[in-house]
């Protein structure tokens, strides 16, 4: 309880300290007058928040040819499963977004992403805003952790497989089981907290460096209001799910160019609570790292992206423990851009039987029909291998093509 209590003041301290150094920094110093010769102009008054739309819009058509199987126990025979060889996906959202700057020079606004088509969660993130040029931005609601918003990963060409495309829209079968927000598909420090209620602050950038930091309370998927304070962690109110809690993440970004060559790095860390007596006994609480980096002179970008997981609580019977890693690399040239990717995940799902597998790389491209209109377009390879292979889908070739619209 005192824990929390230090934190709640510490959090509350600086969202003052925040409000009242943007209202100080917009103050004139004491004595000092224009000149005569220049005309005093009273700045425009701070609007009312008004709301707009953005957000963007994905038709996919997807051909596979996969040889999946599954098997009811590990010592059971395998059976082959029929899968579709053409399938349409889709992936959208519509973003209600307003934000207005006040006297002081903060502005201050809210962001929410309302899916576009039937989820177990139709908001997906749902957040209040303030920034200041000089002061950074402070985030309050469900949003991604501050390692996930300051990590650099794989360049692509327009498809993108770390925590990207193929296994979002799920372009061919692993199983029913989560993988997004795993070692087996990214390399993004999610780990069960998607879009959590949190609070997160991002620094300004200097001299290149930007640093991130976030304080999660609880854990939960999809997020939302649900967190009441009377039910015990763990127990799967209304979307919480391992009982992972007091969770912090903290991120270092680093972006500059030097005379036409670009470079971007990161590192990130994320360490969580969990209940105990579960898969990992005594190593329940949740701990990860991340790093990553891209470069890129003349259109040409090279990069990659590594994740660790060393312990934590995945849900109440299976936990994370395992790393992955991409690379790739993409060239843009007008309103055309290639690229290649690979990426490779596990996770020790049990620690009964070997490891979950996934593997996949893959060549894509973009023509950019004009703003906010891509169509992109790819052919992948994919290897999964499920825990005692209860599920298989081995050697498996995917070709995808989509229009994009951002608006």
């Amino acid at each position: 309880m005192k824990n929390r209590l230090w934190t709640t003041t510490a959090l509350t301290s600086v969202a003052i300290v925040f409000l009242t150094s943007a209202e100080a920094a917009a103050q004139a110093h004491p004595g000092e007058v224009p000149p005569p010769t220049t005309p005093v102009v009273a700045p425009p008054a701070p609007q009312r928040i008004k709301l707009g739309l953005s957000g963007y819009y994905q038709q996919w058509a997807v051909a596979t040819n996969q040889s999946y199987k599954t098997r009811a126990t590990p010592d059971s025979s395998a059976r082959y499963q029929n899968t579709v060889f053409l399938d349409n996906k889709h992936n959208s959202e519509v973003c209600v977004i307003g934000q207005t700057t006040l006297d002081n020079g903060l502005t201050i606004g809210v962001n929410i992403q309302i899916e576009a088509f039937s989820e177990g969660d139709s908001i997906d993130e749902s957040y209040l805003f303030l920034q200041s040029p000089t002061l950074g931005q402070v985030i309050v609601g469900d949003e991604d952790n501050a390692a996930y918003l300051l990590h650099v990963t794989a360049p692509d060409g327009g498809i993108p497989i770390d925590s990207g495309d193929l296994v979002k829209v799920r372009m061919f079968e692993t199983g029913g089981g989560v993988l997004f927000d795993t070692p087996l598909a990214t390399t993004n420090l999610r780990l069960n907290d998607n879009d959590s209620g949190k609070f997160t602050y991002i620094s300004p950038r200097f001299a290149g460096f930007q640093v991130g930091a976030s304080y999660i309370p609880n854990f939960e998927q999809p997020g939302g209001d649900n967190n009441s304070a009377l039910t015990a962690v763990g127990t799967g109110d209304g979307g919480r799910n391992s009982g992972q809690h007091d969770g912090v993440a903290a991120a270092v970004n680093y972006t500059e160019t030097f005379g036409g060559f670009g470079v971007q790095a990161s590192g990130g860390f994320l360490r969580a609570d969990s209940f105990s007596g579960g898969p990992n006994k005594s190593d329940s609480n949740l701990i990860g790292y991340n790093a990553g980096a891209q470069f890129s002179y003349e259109g040409v970008t090279v990069g990659g992206g590594w994740m660790w997981v060393p312990q934590g609580q995945r849900t109440a019977t299976t936990k994370f423990n395992g790393q992955s890693w991409s690379v790739g690399a993409a060239y843009t040239f007008g309103p055309y851009k290639v690229g290649f990717e690979y990426f490779t995940g596990n996770n020790n799902k049990t620690g009964n039987g070997g490891r979950d597998r996934l593997e996949q790389t893959g060549v894509s491209g973009t023509y950019t029909l004009g703003p906010g209109i891509r169509l992109v377009g790819g052919v992948f390879y994919y290897d999964w291998q499920e825990e005692n292979k209860l599920s298989q889908n081995k050697n498996g070739v995917l070709g995808a093509t989509a229009i994009k619209l951002a608006f």
